[in-house]
């Protein structure tokens, strides 16, 4: 099992890891989502995912940042968990109890 995993066997498949990356955010280096990569796991639209961003009053350089590399913005997990339960449909719950699994088991491994 690597550190971005949410499964507690050591068999870990490829549905169960969470795109997670790391992203300098708010002067620190954190562990990050983007929202493409959120949109795909949740399947919502990136559309809907930007409406509920804006919608969701989010604080620019706290909770998102804008990676221009990717064209993309930049979420911290409690960011895409406000997201997620805004959205409220049953698979961005899943997404948000995945996310609070991933806090709460650390970088273990």
């Amino acid at each position: 099992m690597n550190k971005y995993s949410t499964t507690n066997s050591n068999e870990c498949s490829e549905d169960k890891k969470l795109p997670i990356k790391r992203y300098m955010l708010a002067g620190s280096r954190r562990v990050v989502i983007y929202t493409k990569d959120l949109a795909n796991i949740s399947n919502l639209s990136e559309s809907k995912i930007n409406i509920l961003h804006k919608k969701s009053q989010l604080r620019k350089a706290q909770d998102w940042a804008f990676n221009p590399d990717k064209s993309d913005f930049v979420l911290s997990l409690s960011s895409a968990q406000a997201i997620m339960v805004i959205a409220d449909t049953d698979k961005s719950w899943e997404i948000h109890h995945r996310i609070s699994d991933f806090i709460q088991q650390g970088f273990k491994k």
